[in-house]
């Protein structure tokens, strides 16, 4: 048998680098470090207790973790400015054109929500005054997927 711990925090080292590509959060990544770092100090200190090993490698592990996690984090995975703004905003991917029109394809009771139909498709429609079917609206705004409109002002 072979009594090289070296090996053995090696080889656990590349199994959890691997196991990162499968399980995504950036975390295994950091106990992998910390098991190459141990395999290279029992490298060189072969004799080092079991116990010294395991605190080498948990404290390593967990101060990378703490220490570079959150930078890269963002370095990597940041979202885009588009995806920020969705985010924030709680905006669904498909986006309605402020000031685009629409028609009402079930009346709209405050604080109901009506339906319109815009861009092909029926949508979900919320407004700050009732509005009536037939009516053509104008989006103001758009929230997951409802529209807030407005009624067309007639000149």
């Amino acid at each position: 048998m072979i009594d090289y711990p070296g090996l053995y925090w090696l080889i656990i080292g590349v199994t959890l680098g691997l196991l990162e590509l499968a399980v995504p959060g950036l975390v295994l990544f950091f106990f992998a470090v910390g098991s190459l770092i141990t395999a290279l100090i029992t490298t060189f200190f072969p004799q080092l207790a079991i116990v010294w090993q395991l605190l080498i490698f948990i404290i390593t592990s967990l101060a990378f973790l703490a220490l570079l996690r959150g930078v890269l984090m963002r370095r990597f995975f940041a979202p885009s400015e588009l995806d920020a703004d969705s985010m924030d905003s709680g905006e669904d991917v498909v986006h309605a054109k402020p000031g685009a029109h629409a028609t009402v394809t079930l009346a709209i009771n405050p604080p109901a929500t009506g339906q319109i139909k815009y861009g092909g498709t029926f949508w979900g429609a919320t407004a700050a005054v009732p509005v009536e079917v037939g009516s053509v609206v104008s989006i103001i705004r758009q929230k997951n997927l409802v529209m807030e409109v407005e009624p067309l002002q007639n000149s």
